[in-house]
């Protein structure tokens, strides 16, 4: 099984999957249970499905079991016995989850120069700075997952990523700690954010 990554930095553990495998493989590592078949079967292609049957055999190698993933109706991940928080990404080829007692978020995104085109949907203009002319493809991928990590570890509805979220702090490199949060309705809060950018991919946590 082509485990790309695994992580412990004391407070929670994060596992990233290359999925090489074929759809045929994962089954045979993961068995899916009666309850959980109506959802399986109705993936649309087989990638859906390898995503789905990679962040459960993660998981049980992260917490020695399987346990059920369960959604709130905002689409955040939990799980049903609610010994551990859980937060689940993917991107082209890969799957990652990370998972603690304490509410955690990640996203990894591919690297591509399609981010360049949205820039202006979600970094402000106090956060140009952060463009670092050296690599504009890294930095601005690192603020969009940075923002999307945001989004996950707050569950809030109706944001907007250049008003309501925000990074500070943040030097590019191949990997650094910076501060993002959320503004909105009132509500403010800011949390320690980490990034790597490793081979093609960007990876951001909380």
């Amino acid at each position: 099984m082509p485990l790309y990554r695994m992580m412990d930095d004391g407070t929670a553990k994060m596992g990233i999957w290359r999925l090489t495998e074929s759809l045929a493989e994962l089954e045979a590592l993961y068995r899916v249970k009666d309850f959980e078949l109506n959802v399986y079967r109705g993936f649309r292609n087989d990638r859906r499905r390898k995503e789905w049957l990679a962040v459960r055999i993660l998981l049980s190698m992260i917490v020695g079991d399987e346990s059920e993933i369960c959604y709130r109706d905002s689409g955040k991940p939990y799980l049903k016995d609610l010994r551990y928080c859980i937060s689940i990404t993917h991107t082209l080829g890969f799957v990652g989850i990370r998972v603690a007692q304490h509410p955690v978020a990640i996203d990894m995104e591919y690297y591509s120069s399609r981010v360049l085109h949205l820039i202006d949907r979600f970094v402000s203009k106090e956060e140009r700075q952060y463009i670092d002319k050296r690599d504009e493809i890294a930095s601005a991928l690192i603020i969009w997952s940075a923002k999307e990590t945001l989004f996950k570890l707050f569950d809030f509805q109706d944001v907007s990523f250049d008003e309501h979220l925000y990074v500070c702090g943040l030097t590019l490199g191949t990997k650094g700690v910076f501060k993002g949060g959320v503004r909105k309705d009132g509500f403010r809060a800011e949390v320690k954010l980490t990034y790597y950018v490793i081979d093609d991919l960007i990876l951001v946590y909380c």
